[in-house]
């Protein structure tokens, strides 16, 4: 353990990089991945970070994650982790590592209550893929400094969550939900999806370490924009404590 915290310390204080983006799926696997992974390939090269994309479990041991500064959720969905592996990646975090959700972290480990802190909250529902005014509360943050507006049209797939996170997090966006259709489909009746307060993109300190959630990134080609592209470099250099 003490082994494992000073590679950690010694890995941020150099401010070089290094990346485990992990990809594994026990649930439903978005169409998105392989765009997102190409992403993080171009924001490698451009901002000279090491990444490894794993969707194999085992590499969450205390030795292998010291090499990391963060771990990125990129689509995880479902029960990914087993109990070891869980410890590790704990343990990785009460050393000062950093985390970034992307999408459905909050799909991923519903039986873990340490890794429901961790993100925030948990997915229950989303209405069908559309467009909704997004509401910037924040633009000083590394992944919102690009955003230059307060209210921002974007097209996505809308989660919402069993509870609000943020007396336990900073919000940076939230969705305004009276510009769009939350409680159409039938089959989500029983689902409360409308939630008032509704946020999409939190971050807060944990344990030790750094989380960020963003809930955006449903569909392949968002990952081929700019905006998006920004918002996950912020994201990332924030919970490595970069800059």
């Amino acid at each position: 353990m003490l082994l494992f915290a000073i590679n950690c310390t010694i890995a941020q204080k150099n401010k070089k990089m290094n990346l485990l983006i992990f990809t594994k799926t026990n649930g439903f696997r978005h169409d998105a991945i392989p765009a997102a992974k190409i992403a993080f390939e171009k924001l490698a090269k451009e901002n000279k970070w090491k990444i490894e994309f794993s969707e194999d479990s085992t590499v969450f041991t205390s030795q292998n994650l010291a090499k990391f500064n963060v771990i990125v959720f990129l689509l995880t969905t479902g029960d990914i982790l087993n109990d070891e592996q869980q410890l590790a990646f704990q343990k990785f975090i009460q050393a000062g590592g950093g985390f970034v959700a992307v999408h459905t972290g909050t799909d991923t480990e519903y039986k873990w209550p340490w890794y429901g802190e961790l993100v925030g909250a948990y997915f229950i529902g989303h209405p069908p893929t559309q467009s909704a005014n997004l509401i910037i509360e924040d633009r000083t943050h590394l992944s919102t400094k690009h955003m230059d507006k307060d209210t921002i049209l974007w097209k996505d797939e809308f989660y919402s969550f069993n509870k609000n996170p943020r007396q336990n997090v900073k919000v940076l966006v939230s969705l305004d939900e009276s510009s769009f259709n939350v409680s159409d489909q039938a089959f989500l009746k029983e689902k409360k999806l409308i939630m008032g307060d509704h946020p999409l993109v939190w971050y807060h300190e944990f344990d030790g370490g750094r989380s960020f959630h963003t809930a955006l990134g449903h569909m392949p080609e968002l990952y081929e924009m700019t905006f998006m592209k920004k918002h996950l470099t912020g994201a990332v250099n924030w919970a490595g404590k970069v800059n």
